[in-house]
């Protein structure tokens, strides 16, 4: 390995690769949600449609696929937040869950809710895991309720661009 700090930081294959090509990324796994909405608002809803909006960075959001579920949808979702900068300055991982074409909901003109979200701090050492079921809290009124979880995982890895 040559000092060169703009210029090398690990060989595959007998390949120098530049630093610049080489980023922090957080790898996430979403499974499903669990218990996130009250069949008993509406008791003639059969089935209800989901999405998640996931950031780190404000303006910077994706979203998974659209499913279908009543209390329990599942994703099964996985990919990649490129990251900026190490940890330490940017510390949570945002997740909204959002029931979509609702128009059963009063004061929704666009069909959109927010019925669960969630701020789960980042793994904060390179390799370093997050597993597990996550609380998510719900808008009611002043302030907030628990109401249901979401399953996922996180891990903090280096991603080489090629």
């Amino acid at each position: 390995m040559e000092n060169d700090s703009n210029r090398v930081v690990s060989r595959i294959q007998d390949e120098i690769i530049p630093r610049r090509n080489i980023y922090l990324g957080l790898h996430l796994e979403i499974l499903y949600a669990e218990d996130i909405d009250n069949p008993d608002i509406h008791p003639y809803v059969l089935n209800r449609e989901y999405r998640l909006a996931v950031w780190v960075y404000p303006n910077e959001e994706f979203s998974t696929i659209l499913v279908e579920g009543l209390l329990n949808p599942v994703w099964n979702a996985s990919g990649f937040i490129l990251l900026k900068k190490f940890p330490e300055y940017h510390n949570f991982l945002n997740i909204e869950v959002l029931r979509v074409n609702s128009m059963n909901d009063p004061g929704t003109s666009s069909g959109v809710v927010i019925v669960g979200k969630a701020k789960i701090p980042l793994p904060r050492v390179l390799y370093g895991e997050k597993t597990g079921r996550f609380e998510l809290v719900r808008e009611m009124g002043e302030g907030f309720k628990v109401e249901g979880n979401i399953h996922l995982s996180m891990k903090l890895r280096k991603y080489i661009y090629v």
